[in-house]
């Protein structure tokens, strides 16, 4: 998207403009992806001001307006001497290298900052795009960041560990019937309700490899129900781990980039294909 690479400086100027006319300042530092958040909050918390089509473009203008002066920072703070331009992914600008799928999207993130609020940190989006850029993640911690995606279809792009909860307690208060964790080697799923969770791992697609997690405090294989919202589902008994053990799960994923690291953290077993 050579086009866009060209009108970006000036898009992203005019974001800096608009902060100035409301005394904030914009030097396109990383520390300044907090000053977005807080331009970005106001359009938040007063969504019910833009109804129908108008509403809904000038909400998408911001969006761009402020993607892109997101984007031009983190270009000039080091991405662009990694390879980073603006390029094209599906008539949307996001930031890549040319030939590889390594790519942020800031423009679609503000989008997301200004419908779910801070839940949809740009200062988070910010430090995780460097990280992954530069490899600077810690060898311990929290490591993956995968997209996640609902039941109903609402998919999220990059979403770290502390977000994971809002994604288990859709699944535990019965608003979604599953959710699942997709990274670059697999996707991590369950589906449940309460305190009572099916639960499965699978890692390099192309090998099929997927294994189900089990309650190591119960023997019995024998078939039981599990009802949710969403259907009646007859697992064995030893499949269903509590809440607590699912949060544990989820963190063990998001906290072992290596397959054998994350199932020497979990109870499972191996699924047959």
């Amino acid at each position: 998207m050579e086009d866009f690479n060209q009108i970006a400086g000036g898009i992203a100027q005019d974001a800096v403009e608009y902060a100035m006319q409301r005394e904030i300042t914009l030097d396109y530092t990383k520390e300044s992806a907090k000053s977005i958040d807080a331009i970005l909050e106001a359009f938040h918390n007063n969504l019910d001001q833009y109804e129908g089509d108008t509403g809904a473009k000038i909400l998408w203008n911001a969006a761009v307006l402020f993607g892109t002066y997101i984007g031009e920072t983190l270009l000039r703070s080091g991405l662009s001497e990694k390879g980073f331009i603006w390029v094209e992914d599906d008539g949307l600008p996001v930031l890549g290298i040319p030939g590889k799928q390594t790519a942020v999207s800031p423009i679609s993130k503000a989008h997301k900052r200004i419908f779910n609020g801070p839940e949809d940190s740009i200062k988070s989006f910010v430090d995780v795009a460097f990280a992954i850029v530069n490899d600077e993640w810690p060898k311990t911690g929290i490591l993956r960041v995968p997209d996640v995606e609902t039941a109903s279809g609402k998919k999220m792009e990059k979403v770290i560990f502390k977000e994971a909860d809002y994604y288990i307690s859709l699944v535990a208060e019965g608003k979604e019937d599953f959710v699942i964790f997709q990274s670059h080697d697999g996707f991590f799923q369950f589906y449940g309700v309460d305190n009572q969770f099916i639960c499965e791992a699978w890692f390099n697609l192309g090998g099929r490899r997927a294994y189900g997690l089990i309650n190591p405090h119960c023997t019995n294989t024998n078939r039981v129900n599990l009802v949710t919202p969403f259907g009646q589902y007859t697992p064995r008994e030893r499949d269903i781990i509590s809440l607590e053990q699912l949060k544990a799960a989820v963190e063990a994923y998001f906290s072992n980039l290596e397959e054998a690291d994350f199932l020497a953290k979990v109870p499972h077993e191996e699924l047959e294909m």
